[in-house]
């Protein structure tokens, strides 16, 4: 499963894409990523599956676009 990186993640990650095994859910995917990937921990990133933010757990394939989305601020 091949995910896309942004922003201070990329560094966090060491890439701005990475791989990593196919998980069935966010939940899942979330949990695998801070095993393989430490640094993202210290980070409070969002999660988007085919360009929308999931604000839920959701089941997931290898053939969604999945992307890490860093800490913003808006106004």
């Amino acid at each position: 499963m091949q995910i896309k990186l942004f922003g201070v993640l990329q560094e966090a990650a060491g890439g701005s894409l990475i791989e990593i095994e196919a998980t069935p859910d966010l939940v899942s995917l979330k949990e695998k990523l801070i095993i393989n990937f430490p640094m993202l921990n210290y980070y409070n990133f969002q999660i988007a599956v085919n360009q929308v933010k999931a604000e839920t757990n959701l089941t997931i394939s290898e053939t969604d676009e999945i992307a890490l989305l860093p800490p913003y601020a808006g106004g």
